[in-house]
């Protein structure tokens, strides 16, 4: 029987199965993070049908999507009628996170099966491989936020797109359509997608020459496209307050300002209302920046801290140094191959492809986001260099002479990813190797997301002798937040240790000091 289904079945499922039970373990040991209670109170409004942005700044980016992970707390209510819980919500955001977790299983899915495609059975169990022990995308998996929900439709969209472009055909290009709207009601930074897969259809219908020539066609399915969109986006708010102009808002930012003031602004559009509102307050949070107390502490960066405006390199700095070695090394080798490959050896367009989005991601983010507060914004790479990574499997090299190294990577992965579990969300690779140092390089979400407390408490409890940080110098064993050491919320109330250096950390977000005297 084993024969029959083929060992590689069981490394899928056994793959599978370790990413499972790591989500499992991480779900109850790390406490709830800064922005789960407001992805959970909106998914909560949406399964009650109130799809409203209430809470202009708390609401402006929580999607529909969070309704999934509302989804356990509806079901215990409807056996048991007169459930009230006293917890504040803590209880259902744990549940909730069950939901994004094995949704996410998705992602994995998707890459082994595109990778397969591509580079054969070695190819996708490498790339599953590589999702499994991936830090950021188990970190964000196990959390109720939206950010693992990009990392699944931006690679769904792109794999849908990918066969239509290869096979045509209504199937796969609804199959895409679907997967491009429900990007719509997950992340605002999705409407990127829209956007490059526009410019990557003009280019290949040119390439073509069938632009002019297929107008009807495509004609047809832009229509087509245009209608999925709008139907799910409409559909995911409820239809709540379609149809009505920019005019009828109260609008916050200068984009939707200028617009409400222009002949445009009478214009009914064909989108909900809670949509409108809630890019048109993202805008604004932009347009204020990291720093304003109603957005986020500053943006920090190698040391520095900026307010209003943020560093176009930052994505691509905190990729570096949150990305594993080995997929770094990967990735390299991926780049250096284009250039040096036999002719028709491997897939240049596809991989190109891959390539060109994660990019476009790493720089459009860094140049138009003003609020840079971790990774997790462009964790929609990792997927398709992921995909990408499975060609290093059909090199002769590898598949003949290097089967030692291979299997020291596969080693030095998993004992790197441990290192951290379940901290995932602290995880930095090993060009920072003094991990109390991390936060000269990077901090916010990167490090410090608020999930650290369970085990800070158990280590204060072990440690009696260690105390949290006070306003006030004071001697001893000290232990504060990354986030607060570096008083990104420009509090000033811990500048007192700045002229301290950490001895130690713990769980990698908080770091200990070992005050002897007041200077």
């Amino acid at each position: 029987m084993l024969r029959k289904i083929g060992i590689n079945f069981y490394i899928v499922l056994s793959l599978f199965a370790v990413y499972l039970v790591n989500g499992l373990i991480a779900i109850q040991k790390n406490s709830v993070t800064y922005d789960e209670m407001d992805h959970w109170s909106y998914g909560k409004r949406i399964l009650k049908m109130q799809p409203q942005k209430i809470y202009p700044f708390d609401d402006a980016s929580a999607m529909p999507i969070s309704g999934l992970n509302a989804i356990p707390r509806a079901v215990e209510q409807l056996l048991n009628p007169d459930l009230l819980k006293t917890d504040g919500g803590f209880s259902d955001i744990m549940h909730g996170r069950y939901v994004t977790l094995f949704i996410c299983l998705l992602t994995g899915l998707f890459i082994y099966r595109w990778a397969k495609e591509l580079f054969g059975e070695r190819g996708g169990l490498f790339s599953l491989f590589l999702f499994v022990v991936c830090p950021n995308l188990n970190a964000h998996g196990a959390l109720l936020t939206t950010d693992a929900y990009t990392a699944l439709l931006t690679v769904t969209t792109s794999f849908f797109f990918w066969k239509f472009i290869k096979q045509s055909g209504w199937k796969n290009f609804l199959l895409f359509s679907v997967s491009l709207g429900i990007a719509q009601v997950t992340k605002y930074s999705l409407i990127h997608l829209v956007f490059i897969f526009a410019v990557v259809t003009l280019f290949v219908l040119i390439k073509r020459k069938t632009l002019f020539s297929g107008w009807k066609r495509n004609l047809s399915r832009l229509a087509v496209l245009i209608l999925i969109l709008l139907f799910i986006i409409n559909a995911g708010y409820l239809f709540n307050n379609t149809g009505r102009s920019i005019k009828s808002f109260t609008t916050q930012s200068k984009t939707f300002t200028l617009i409400k003031e222009s002949t445009a602004g009478s214009i009914p559009l064909p989108l909900p209302g809670p949509y409108i509102e809630g890019l048109d307050l993202t805008m604004y949070m932009n347009e204020l920046g990291a720093g304003d107390p109603n957005v986020s502490g500053a943006n920090y960066l190698l040391g520095e801290k900026r307010t209003g405006s943020g560093f176009w390199y930052y994505y691509f700095v905190v990729f570096v140094f949150k990305t594993p070695i080995t997929v770094l090394l990967v990735l390299l080798a991926a780049i250096v191959f284009l250039f040096v490959r036999k002719k028709n050896e491997g897939h240049p367009s596809t991989m190109l492809f891959l390539l060109g989005i994660s990019f476009y991601f790493l720089l459009m983010l860094g140049l138009t986001n003003n609020v840079q507060i971790g990774i997790r914004h462009a964790i929609m790479v990792y997927p398709l260099l992921y995909v990408l990574a499975g060609f290093l499997l059909t090199l002769p090299i590898v598949q003949n002479k290097n089967k030692f190294s291979s299997a020291i990577l596969v080693i030095y992965s998993i004992i790197t990813f441990y290192v951290f579990f379940p901290n995932l969300i602290s995880y930095t690779n090993e060009l920072i190797p003094d991990k109390k140092k991390a936060c000269k390089i990077m901090a916010d979400s990167n490090i410090d997301y608020g999930q650290g407390w369970f085990a800070l408490n158990k280590y204060l409890k072990s440690h009696p002798d260690t105390k949290l940080a006070g306003e006030k110098p004071e001697t001893g064993k000290i232990v504060i937040g990354v986030n607060d050491y570096l008083d990104l919320n420009n509090t000033k109330r811990y500048s007192w240790l700045n002229q301290y250096a950490p001895v130690g950390h713990v769980n990698f977000c908080f770091l200990l000091f070992d005050i002897k005297s007041i200077e």
